[in-house]
């Protein structure tokens, strides 16, 4: 960067006021972010721009010594690429440019100049001076910006209404919606209407203040967010084998990407930070702490490249999550070249034979293997609902059992439903397994809940072979719980089993999780209650303890005491 910078002032320099291609540099302040604007002038179309500040007014002699914020920013950055359709597909017309909305129904700013969106940090709070450094001239702030450490807001970007006030959905449930492997378009006719923008710091993107779009829907008690998976890589990502990259808007499969994506993912080695699930929290935090969303209360769902980002978040951050509904997701990201791990390939280069690692150093296929994730947690999972077609040419059958194998061992909350359909198989489950996300908020991050395993009405799942196995089959189908309570001196809830052409009894292991009230020792001997059979059962050593064998004899359910 610092050969980059003396060569940027070196040419900026020797450029005359007159001329200068860059200038009328200024900024505002607005909820913990400074957004700057610059003119430009007869810039070539793939010329790129670094941003300094600094404490103290901004020069050429002093500018070695400014905070660099963001480089490699493209000519034109004033522009709003969300509304162009030829960004997010090769062959596509390209649109009449249009400038960002930046606040909420104010005209556009003019397209044809320069925009970066800071979010202040503690370094750079305060009175602060900037520049813009490009190959072709410089740029300064006569007057300084004063910056705060604030919540940063989405900016409102439909004509009609606004987002909520602050706490105007305290105690609500908040929930993100995740799509599939190319959508995420907002150019043109859409689905689900865009009417919030984002501006990301430093941990979110390949370079500070990439923008985002995400809707915000506010109904009876919910906070629903569905953002859009597409990542400004300012180039058609050409190297990658999948055509829908060869495009500047970019799908990064709700993970992140390749550092150096702006300029190639053909490097000898690579560091694929998490960006997207840093982009993904700062959401859920802005819904939490500004709308006042119930954090206890916080679900997440997805289908296909949705469904995977759903499980990659909850066995990445089980804390942030009470449950989860995935379809037809990738559990695991595995086999370079050949098997599901072809997904990331778009977004970090290949993964054969080259070393690609996460921003702390650890192999990216291991970050992305929901199985070993799960064989690795010490604490509790949130409960995973999820359906799967053993013919589905998106979502290679093989890593399905390891991970249904996994969550059962490790008795985390867990239920699935296979068929021997292909991508769309979500369509002919049952309706009771289509129901499954009506059932989510029964769970809470501040609440216990019993966990399922070794049910006898599971179904043969096999071994990664699609012909091996059940054809149609379920873990912990119609499997349910109520009347939970959870005191100091014990735990008591009754367990239920039904769906059609259910055949009892049925037996399954209950695991109690997210105890709060009645806390237990590692090596203690309980006294478990079931119906009219009393047994006594041990505390593991991970804090847990398990009441086998539990009895289902009919609708009615049965009835568990657990006391010391």
């Amino acid at each position: 960067m610092k050969r980059h910078l003396l060569s940027l002032i070196g040419i900026a320099t020797m450029s005359t006021l007159a001329a200068a291609p860059l200038a009328n540099l200024r900024g505002t302040y607005r909820n913990g972010q400074v957004f700057l604007q610059w003119d430009e002038t007869g810039l070539a179309p793939d010329a790129r721009m670094a941003v300094y500040s600094s404490p103290a007014p901004i020069t050429a002699a002093n500018l070695p010594a400014a905070t660099c914020l963001a480089e490699h920013i493209l000519a034109g950055s004033a522009r709003d690429w969300w509304m162009d359709p030829a960004s997010f597909a090769k062959d596509a017309k390209a649109g009449e440019p249009q400038g960002w909305r930046l606040e909420a129904g104010a005209e556009r700013i003019s397209p044809q100049g320069g925009l970066l969106v800071h979010t202040v940090t503690p370094a750079t709070a305060g009175a602060r001076y900037y520049a813009v450094v490009g190959a072709d001239g410089t740029a300064f702030t006569e007057q300084p910006i004063v910056g705060k450490v604030e919540q940063v807001q989405p900016i409102w970007q439909d004509d009609k209404g606004g987002i909520p006030a602050a706490a105007n959905n305290q105690g609500d449930s908040l929930w993100l919606q995740l799509h599939g492997r190319g959508g995420g378009i907002a150019a043109g006719e859409h689905p689900s209407p865009v009417n919030c923008l984002w501006f990301g710091d430093a941990t979110q993107g390949w370079r500070e203040g990439l923008a985002f779009k995400f809707q915000l829907k506010v109904t009876d008690n919910r906070v629903t967010i569905v953002p859009l998976d597409r990542m400004w890589a300012s180039r058609p990502v050409k190297e990658s084998r999948d055509a829908r990259d060869h495009c500047p808007a970019i799908n990064t499969w709700w993970y992140g990407y390749h550092s150096e994506i702006w300029q190639s993912t053909a490097t000898p080695t690579a560091v694929a930070p998490n960006y997207t699930e840093h982009y993904l929290l700062a959401l859920l935090h802005w819904a939490q702490s500004y709308l006042g969303t119930d954090p206890a209360r916080t679900y997440i769902t997805g289908g296909s490249m949705g469904g995977s980002g759903t499980v990659a978040m909850v066995t990445h951050f089980p804390d942030v999550f009470a449950a989860a509904y995935a379809q037809v997701p990738v559990y695991s990201l595995t086999r370079p070249g050949k098997g599901s791990a072809t997904r990331l390939e778009c977004m970090v280069g290949s993964l054969e034979n080259r070393e690609v690692l996460t921003a702390d150093g650890k192999p990216l296929l291991a970050y992305m293997n929901g199985t070993n994730n799960v064989l690795a947690t010490k604490g509790d999972l949130p409960p995973i609902f999820s359906t799967n077609g053993r013919q589905d040419g998106s979502i290679p059958w093989e890593n399905n059992p390891p991970f249904y194998t996994a969550m059962n061992q490790t008795r985390q909350a867990f239920a699935v439903y296979w068929n021997n359909g292909n991508h769309g198989m979500s369509s002919e489950a049952p309706q009771d397994a289509k129901d499954w996300p009506n059932h989510l908020e029964q769970y809470r991050l501040d609440q216990a809940y019993p966990a399922f395993s070794n049910c006898s009405d599971n179904r043969n799942y096999g071994n990664g072979d699609p012909k091996e196995g059940d054809l149609i089959g379920w873990i912990n189908r119609g499997l349910g719980w109520s009347a939970l309570e959870d005191t100091a001196t014990g735990l008591a809830l009754t367990v239920t089993a039904a769906y059609p052409e259910i055949t009892y009894p049925i037996t399954v292991d209950v695991t109690p999780r997210r105890l709060q009230a009645f806390q237990v020792k590692p090596g203690e001997t309980l006294q478990a209650t079931v119906g009219d059979q009393k047994l006594a059962v041990t505390v593991g050593a991970d804090g847990r303890f398990t009441i086998p064998g539990v009895v289902i004899a009919d609708a009615q359910g049965a009835t568990i005491r657990v006391t010391r």
